[in-house]
C-alpha cells in the first residue's frame, strides 16, 4: 500500500499503527509513503487476540492459538475485554490485569514493526472503540500501554474515525461529507463521522455486543441439538473440560464464517467422531436479523439527533468482519430506504472490511507531518502586553478594562494579588484598546502575564500587514459562502476546497467523465444550497456536476460556440451569448437561455438589453464573497478596489469608524482585484485575476 496525495505531506517518521480489536488485532507500519502490513510470522494479516503462558514465556496470536489445546489454563482470548470492565484475567494460576495484558501484547507487535524496520518504532497510533470517549480512563490506560510496550509518544483514534478514512470506501467524499460507520465487529458500533482530512470527527455513536451475542446463540443452538455428547466432554474437570469449550467456540466461528461466503447450509463435525451439525442461511437470518433492526434503528436514531436526514450522509460504510454475512447487505439497503441494484445507494463495503479500520488509520497516520499547530504570527497592529509578576505567581482579581475597550496610558487595565497577598495594579505605558484578555479573573498566573492590546492608530504610518498565503491557479477563485473555505475551479475544470489557515486541501473533486482539453468552468449554487460545477468546451458542450457527489445532472450542447456564459442560481438558468442573426449592419448577438435541471433550451433572444427582462444572470457566483468593496463582518474594516491610470489595480483597507486609510496594495497591470474576510474578521483576502492565471492572498488584519 502506499498513501494518496490527499494529506498533502507524509509522515516524517515511522509510526507503528495497531487496530487492537476483541478478537482479532491488525497492524501496519507506516514510513515516509509506504504503507507495511505487520503480519504474524508466516501468516496472515490479522493476529488472533490471544495470549498463552508458555514455559519459555508469553506468545501472542496463532502461536497461542496453537498452545491452547495442551495449556487451555494459560491461554487467554480478547485481552482488551479485561481493560473495557477494568478486570483482571486469570492465566493458570496467576491474575493478571487486562493492562499486562495488553502490554505483552503490543510489545511482540513492535517487536515484529522492529524487524521490518530495522529499529524499533518511537510512535504508536492506537484505534479504539467509539464509546471510549474524551475524559474516559480508559483512553489513559491505553496510553499508558502504549508507552510501557517502549513507545514515547502515543496517539489514539476512534475506530469509527478511522473506518470513514478508509481509502476502499471513501474516495472522492467532499469536504464535510457525512458518514455512517457501521463496524461490525464482536461488538456493533454506528458511528456519525464527519470527514475533515485530518481534521475528520465522531460526531455521535452507539454500541452493542451484537457479535458476541450472535456466536452465543449459535453455540446455545449446538448445545442443545448436541446435549447427549457435548455436555459431557463440557464438564469434564481440569484442561479436557476447557480445552472442549475452547474447540466448541472456533466450530462455531467457523461455521458462521463458512456461511457468509454463499450457499444454503454448511455441515460440518466438531471432532472426527461426533455427529454433524448443521447450520442453514435461514436459521442464521433468524439470529442475526434482532442485531440488523438495532443497526438500521441506531442509523437512523444518529442522524435525527443531529437533525438530519439519511439525504444529507454521503456513505454508509460497513466494516469489521460481520460486514461479509449474507444478510447484511440487502437488510441495510431496505431498512434505510435504498435501492438496490442501481449506484444511487451510498451503501459502501470494501472487499476486505475487516481491514477497514486499519487502512484508515494508516491513513491518517499517513499524514502525522501535516498536523501541526505553528505559533501564532504577529497580528497586525497588535502587541502582547506582558508584567513580570512579583514573586513569580499570583492570582489575577479581575480585569478592569473589558476586551474590545480602549484605555489611556498609565490606566490601570487589571488587577492582582501575590502569593504573599499584596494587590498591585496592571499598567499600560500607552494608550489602545484591549483586544484580548488571555486569562480568566480568578485564575492564577505565572511568572509572565499576557493579554493582547491594538495599538492607538492615531498618526500611525499605513504599514502593510503580513501575508500568511499566497496561492496560484491556472482557473479562478471563489470565497465559500460561510467565508471559512476557498474554492478553487481550475481550468480542466475540478474544484479544489481549501483552507483559509494553510491553503490545505480538504476536498478535490474530478468530473469521472472524460473531459475535453479546452473545458473550462464555474462553480455556482443552486437554489437548494448545492454547489455545483458549470463547465463547457470550445464545441459548445455543457455539463452541470454536483460537487459533493460527483454526480452529472446534466448534459447538452449549445452549437453557436458561446463566448460568454452567465448563470442565474435563483432561476437556475444558464445564459449564452454566441452567434448572430442579421445581415451586414443589422446582424445582433443572439443570446439562449438553457434550463440548468433538464438541459432544455428556454429562449432564443436577440434583444442587446435581454438582461433588464431577465435580472439575475452573472459570471460569477452571486454568493461568493470576493466582491469588489467589502466591509468585515464584526462591521470594524472597510476594503475595496480601484485602477489607476496606468491600469494596475489598487487595493486599500480602512477603519469604518475614522475613514482612515490603514494600507493599500497595488497589483500588476492587466490583472483585476476582488477582496474578501475571513468569517471571524482576521484576515483579508486579496483575489488578482488575469487572463493567464488567478492569485489569492491572505492577510492577517
Amino acid at each position: 500500500m502506499t498513501t494518496d496525495d490527499v494529506w498533502g505531506i507524509t509522515v516524517s517518521e515511522p509510526i507503528l499503527v495497531v487496530d487492537l480489536g476483541t478478537s482479532g488485532t491488525r497492524a501496519a507500519l507506516v514510513d515516509g509513503d509506504q504503507i507495511t502490513l505487520v503480519k504474524e510470522p508466516g501468516g496472515g494479516p490479522t493476529w488472533p487476540s490471544a495470549i498463552c503462558l508458555d514455559d519459555a514465556g508469553p506468545v501472542v496470536g496463532n502461536a497461542a492459538e496453537l498452545l491452547k489445546r495442551t495449556l487451555p489454563r494459560r491461554y487467554i482470548e480478547g485481552p482488551r475485554r479485561a481493560l473495557d470492565a477494568q478486570a483482571s484475567m486469570r492465566l493458570d494460576d496467576r491474575e493478571i490485569s487486562g493492562v499486562d495484558l495488553l502490554i505483552l501484547f503490543v510489545t511482540v507487535l513492535r517487536a515484529e514493526a522492529a524487524r521490518l524496520l530495522g529499529q524499533p518504532p518511537q510512535r504508536l497510533s492506537l484505534t479504539v472503540p467509539a464509546d471510549y470517549q474524551p475524559g474516559d480512563s480508559r483512553r489513559d490506560l491505553m496510553i499508558a500501554i502504549g508507552e510501557a510496550a517502549g513507545f514515547t509518544d502515543v496517539e489514539l483514534l476512534p475506530d469509527a474515525v478511522a473506518a470513514a478514512l478508509d481509502p476502499n470506501v471513501s474516495d472522492n467524499l467532499p469536504a464535510g461529507a457525512l458518514v455512517l460507520v457501521c463496524d461490525l465487529g464482536t461488538n456493533w458500533t454506528v458511528g456519525l463521522v464527519q470527514v475533515y482530512g485530518s481534521h475528520t470527527t465522531l460526531l455521535s455513536q452507539r454500541g452493542n455486543a451484537a457479535g458476541h451475542h450472535i456466536d452465543a446463540q449459535l453455540i446455545s443452538d449446538l448445545r442443545e441439538r448436541a446435549q447427549d455428547w457435548l455436555e459431557p466432554l463440557l464438564v469434564a474437570p481440569g484442561d479436557p473440560g476447557l480445552r472442549a469449550y475452547y474447540e466448541m467456540i472456533d466450530f462455531i466461528r467457523q461455521l458462521k464464517h463458512q456461511l457468509s461466503g454463499g450457499g444454503e447450509e454448511v455441515v460440518d463435525h466438531l471432532t472426527a467422531l461426533s455427529p454433524p451439525h448443521r447450520l442453514t442461511r435461514d436459521r442464521l437470518t433468524a439470529i442475526v436479523t434482532p442485531a440488523l433492526h438495532w443497526l438500521v434503528e441506531s442509523c437512523h436514531a444518529l442522524v435525527g439527533e443531529q437533525n438530519l436526514t439519511l439525504a444529507d450522509v454521503a456513505a454508509v460504510v460497513l466494516a469489521g468482519g460481520g460486514a461479509r454475512l449474507q444478510m447484511v447487505v440487502p437488510a441495510m439497503l431496505d431498512g434505510l430506504g435504498f435501492r438496490d441494484g442501481t449506484t444511487a445507494h451510498p451503501l459502501r463495503r470494501s472487499g476486505e472490511p475487516e481491514l477497514a479500520v486499519l487502512r484508515g488509520a494508516a491513513r491518517y497516520a499517513a499524514g502525522a507531518a501535516a498536523r501541526v499547530i505553528p505559533a501564532e504570527r504577529p497580528r497586525w497592529q497588535i502587541e502582547p502586553l506582558t508584567w513580570d509578576i512579583p514573586g513569580g505567581v499570583g492570582r489575577l482579581q479581575h480585569w478592569l478594562v473589558a476586551e474590545g475597550a480602549p484605555f489611556a496610558a498609565g490606566e490601570p487595565v487589571a488587577r492582582i494579588r501575590t502569593a504573599e497577598d499584596q494587590v498591585f495594579d496592571l499598567t499600560v505605558a500607552r494608550s489602545g484598546t484591549l483586544v484580548a484578555h488571555r486569562s480568566a479573573a480568578g485564575q492564577l498566573v505565572g511568572r509572565v502575564m499576557v493579554a493582547g492590546a491594538a495599538r492607538d492608530r492615531g498618526g500611525m504610518p499605513p504599514d502593510a500587514p503580513n501575508r500568511r498565503l499566497h496561492l496560484e491557479s491556472r482557473g479562478f477563485w471563489q470565497l465559500h459562502a460561510d467565508r471559512q473555505l476557498l474554492v478553487e475551479c481550475t481550468r480542466a475544470p475540478s474544484v479544489r476546497l481549501r483552507s483559509l489557515l494553510d491553503g490545505a486541501v480538504l476536498g478535490d473533486f474530478r468530473p469521472e467523465v472524460g473531459i475535453d482539453p479546452t473545458t473550462r468552468g464555474r462553480v455556482f449554487l443552486d437554489p437548494d444550497g448545492r454547489f455545483c460545477l458549470v463547465g463547457w468546451d470550445a464545441d459548445g458542450w455543457f455539463s452541470v456536476w454536483e460537487v459533493e457527489t460527483g454526480k452529472l445532472n446534466t448534459r447538452f450542447r449549445d452549437p453557436g460556440g458561446p463566448f460568454k456564459v452567465l448563470v442565474d442560481e435563483t432561476g437556475w438558468r444558464l445564459a449564452t451569448e454566441g452567434g448572430s442573426r442579421g445581415v451586414g449592419l443589422r446582424r445582433r448577438a443572439a443570446t439562449t437561455l438553457w434550463d440548468l435541471r433538464t438541459g432544455s433550451r428556454l429562449e432564443r433572444l436577440t434583444d442587446e438589453n435581454w438582461r433588464r427582462q431577465h435580472p439575475g444572470f452573472a459570471e460569477l457566483s452571486a454568493r461568493d464573497g470576493f466582491g469588489t468593496t467589502v466591509t468585515s463582518p464584526d462591521g470594524q474594516l472597510r476594503a475595496g478596489t480601484s485602477q489607476v491610470p496606468n491600469g494596475s489595480p489598487v487595493v486599500f483597507l480602512h477603519d469604518t469608524a475614522t475613514d482612515q486609510e490603514l494600507f493599500r496594495l497595488r497589483g500588476s497591470a492587466g490583472h483585476q482585484g476582488r477582496v474578501g474576510f475571513s468569517t471571524d474578521s482576521r484576515c483579508l483576502l486579496v483575489n488578482w485575476e488575469s487572463e493567464e492565471r488567478s492569485l489569492v492572498d491572505v492577510y492577517d488584519v
